[in-house]
């Protein structure tokens, strides 16, 4: 079996080879049967010949075939087809053929007539036996429909339907009455004015009985037809009839039907019978079952099967016309103009041809698109493309099957270079028309965000590439750089179209540089910074496009908390350009995070020096300065980032923490609701309000706050610590408790939440409790004043007043103008010569 695969080419599809077979094999009565198979797939995906090895499987279990293909137009076409084809197999369908020859005689006789009643001008006028012409004769609405589309086209004949649209339906039923009428003035017999005007009513009934005489004489009887997605508008309802109904007599149970066609059966013509159809869905070749044919005709070198692979897009039909040409010269078949002919072969208008070229031109398609992409008078057209089995509507957009695209995007540029040229130089004005314009509106800071500024930029830079592929590296590549300091997920979608373009237009160098950024790029999660070491190695990359790869490697090296290695590419960014801002706005973010302030504040001072009223400096240098207490120049710096771009989220959040810390509560609240005006997404901007919130005595706008930030982020430990501290103000001690605990799991090392929970269990009496946890905290932080304090509280409690008073004068010592250290836990003491009350501070 093995030796006779591969003699006879066959490689893949293998599985369905062996449900068809094995359906075979199987008696029909069996409950796993199926009578209908239907093999679906784009063009090219090798239906026919899969076809064919079907009919070749089936004569080998002795059954009788027959296929009908799209040459035929009517369904006594079809009949005579599969009745021709079992004569040959020495099955002949005697009684439909007699009465398919009577037919075509009476057909001929009513041609006949219609022309001697017809004829062409300056021919005198043949009188019938009753002496009337056949403007006497005839209505003139018959002679209108039948000169139009001529009785021999049989358009005025059910089964015809396609035909028949061509002309006014209510016209085409009032002549077909009257044709039958006409019809019958001259045939003395009313069934040969029937077989004339239906035929398929009155030779189906004969086919099916000659079938199932066929049929009682060998196994099987299986008819097959190919490119039904070109006959099933003529076939479909006489097909599902024979099989589906005894109209015409039940079909014998040893019938198999095998359908092929680019598109999957209708569902409202189907309906609940689909469950009874064995679906046979194609695809191209994986890679292995592609390498599989390769080797099968002696192509097995790495370069000519690599070059096949990407050539053939691995549709089974030009992988196969391309291996026939051997191993040396592999782009020699011009398989993709024989796909494309296929694909167009029944689109006769012009225009529509056009438009289906033109359509596969860009990626994807919208109506804007279409237009942008089809001349003028084809505008009209889209609905309609939308409806070709190759095109995939999402909804508001479509797209080609890519294999079907590629193969007209190669005989595109094989067949018509500067068609090529102007259609993506076309394209590429359009969208970079759409990308200015949206521009007008949208702040630089902001269009790697927005997705269909994205969009229209990928666009604009595949078709550019396409047109002006000398132009590559050097409109190209600092593109990439400038998406590798978004999300990895964009990067990913410029690499997709860098490969994609490169593919298009035979550009290696960008076909590689794409897939090898795809390739350390495996999701969207991933780091860019590999992404951008691969752009540092490109050799053509300039010195601008350099700096700027090292400036956003350093942010994401500084981002994933790798100080040494960011300040590495800062450093190496200021030997190749001294005066770039933005290598002293990352160096000076990078500063603060490791405390180096003076340092942090110098970078950003440096950097508006070099870009004065920068917003994101004046922020950042804002930031340092309250990180410095130095809360009046925070404030200044802060404000003037936020009048300058007022949509600048954290400048806000800044702002608010720093009233925070100088207890401008009202302006703290304030200013983290104005950040949350342009960041609702931003769990840590609530947390910050409910902060303020807290701080007020607006508790349950604390606790609202809080909720938010947690359907934001459910495991923020952050927001549980603050709702744990408001739940303590609030004397809602197990509440409380909880919070503060879920907030130590998920941050143990955070001494703020430990002295936090330690001071409930002080509150409740649980001292041991409230010690161990106070304990910790001063492990973590030994001048954590208030913890000392709270701690100092619970010896207080236990009569430990030695250790009471060295942790009060301890938190004093830290914090002298906070006179809540002097504290009286429930009782009055005199300690140090002092009486004091105890109250809640709000850390």
């Amino acid at each position: 079996m093995i030796a006779r695969q591969h003699r006879s080419g066959i490689v893949g599809r293998q599985a369905e080879l062996a449900c068809f077979q094995d359906n075979l094999r199987q008696p029909p009565d069996d409950a796993s049967h199926r009578f209908v198979f239907h093999l679906h797939g784009d063009s090219g995906v090798g239906k026919t010949f899969l076809l064919q090895q079907l009919i070749s499987g089936a004569r080998a279990q002795r059954a009788l075939t027959a296929c009908v293909s799209d040459s035929v137009r009517s369904v006594v076409d079809a009949m005579e087809t599969v009745s021709a084809e079992l004569a040959q197999q020495g099955f002949p369908l005697r009684k439909f053929d007699a009465l398919l020859t009577a037919y075509r005689r009476k057909l001929h006789e009513a041609e006949a007539l219609y022309h001697s009643a017809h004829p062409p001008p300056g021919r005198p006028v043949d009188r019938t036996r009753d002496g009337r012409g056949p403007q006497d004769g005839a209505p003139s609405a018959t002679s209108r429909v039948a000169a139009r589309i001529g009785l021999a086209s049989l358009a005025l004949v059910p089964g015809i339907g396609f035909v028949a649209g061509a002309v006014d339906a209510a016209e085409v039923a009032q002549a077909t009455d009257r044709l039958r009428e006409w019809l019958g003035g001259h045939f003395h017999n009313r069934e040969d004015v029937e077989l004339v005007m239906s035929p398929e009513k009155t030779l189906t009934p004969l086919f099916a009985e000659d079938l199932r005489e066929a049929a009682a004489r060998r196994p099987w009887v299986v008819l097959f037809f190919d490119d039904y997605e070109c006959t099933a508008p003529v076939l479909d309802d006489w097909l599902r009839e024979l099989l589906l109904s005894r109209v015409h007599g039940k079909l014998p149970a040893n019938t198999v039907v095998a359908l092929a066609g680019q598109q999957p059966l209708s569902y409202a013509g189907w309906g609940d019978h689909l469950g009874l159809v064995q679906h046979l869905p194609l695809d191209v070749f994986t890679e292995a079952e592609a390498r599989q044919l390769l080797a099968a005709k002696g192509i097995t070198d790495e370069l000519s099967v690599g070059v096949i692979l990407r050539e053939s897009g691995r549709l089974p039909r030009q992988v196969a016309l391309m291996a026939e040409n051997g191993p040396d010269d592999p782009h020699s078949a011009d398989v993709s103009g024989a796909t494309v002919e296929r694909v167009l072969k029944n689109i006769d208008d012009p225009v529509r041809r056009a438009a289906v070229r033109a359509c596969a031109v860009p990626r994807r398609l919208d109506e804007e698109v279409y237009r942008a992409a089809v001349e003028p008078e084809a505008a009209v057209f889209s609905g309609w493309l939308r409806t070709l089995p190759f095109v995939t509507d999402h909804g508001g957009t479509w797209q080609y099957n890519e294999p079907i695209r590629a193969a007209f995007l190669r005989d595109e540029r094989n067949r018509s270079p500067e068609r090529w040229h102007d259609r993506h130089r076309a394209l590429a004005g359009a969208f970079e028309e759409w990308r200015l314009r949206l521009e007008e509106t949208l702040p630089p800071e902001d269009r790697w965000a927005d997705d269909r500024w994205v969009e229209f930029a990928l666009e604009e830079r595949y078709h550019h590439l396409c047109a002006f592929p000398q132009s590559f590296l050097r409109t190209t590549a600092r593109f990439l750089v400038d998406a590798c300091a978004c999300e990895p997920a964009r990067i990913r979608r410029c690499a997709d179209m860098l490969a994609q373009a490169g593919e298009a237009a035979g550009l290696e160098a960008a076909r590689s540089l794409g897939q090898r950024l795809l390739a350390v790029l495996p999701d969207e999660r991933a780091d860019a910074v590999p992404a951008l070491d691969t752009l540092l190695a490109e050799p053509g990359l300039d010195t601008a496009g350099r700096v700027a790869a090292l400036v956003a490697r350093g942010e994401r090296h500084r981002r994933a908390g790798r100080a040494e290695e960011a300040l590495a590419d800062y450093r190496q960014a200021l030997q190749l350009d001294p005066t770039c801002p933005r290598v002293f706005t990352g160096r000076g973010a990078l500063h603060r995070a490791m405390g180096r302030l003076d340092e942090s504040r110098s970078d950003f001072s440096r950097a508006l020096e070099l870009t004065p009223g920068d917003p994101a400096a004046l922020a950042g240098r804002g930031a340092t300065h309250r990180l410095m207490e130095r809360y009046g120049d925070a404030l200044a710096d802060l404000q003037r980032a936020v009048a300058i771009r007022p949509e600048l989220h954290w400048a806000h959040a800044e702002r608010g923490w720093t009233y925070l810390a100088t207890r401008q509560l009202d302006e703290a609240r304030a200013a983290f609701t104005s950040a949350l005006e342009h960041r609702p997404d931003d769990s840590r901007l609530f947390i910050g309000r409910a902060s303020a919130h807290r701080y007020i005595g607006d508790y349950d706008l604390a606790l609202a706050d809080c909720g938010h930030a947690l359907r934001l982020k459910p495991d923020s430990w952050w927001a549980h610590a603050v709702r744990g501290a408001t739940y303590r103000l609030l004397e809602r001690y197990d509440e409380a408790v909880a919070d503060l605990t879920r907030a130590i799991d998920l941050r143990p090392d955070y001494d703020w939440c430990l002295a936090g929970r330690g001071e409930v269990h002080r509150r409740e009496g649980r001292f041991v409790e409230a010690l161990r946890d106070l304990d910790h905290a001063l492990r973590i932080q030994p001048d954590n004043d208030w913890a000392l304090a709270r701690r100092g509280a619970v010896y207080c409690a236990q009569q430990r007043t030695q250790e009471a008073l060295a942790d009060f004068q301890r938190s004093w010592d830290n914090m002298p103008d906070y006179d809540w250290a002097l504290i009286k836990p429930g009782q009055t003491y005199r300690l140090m010569g002092h009486e004091f009350d105890w109250y809640s501070a709000p850390g």
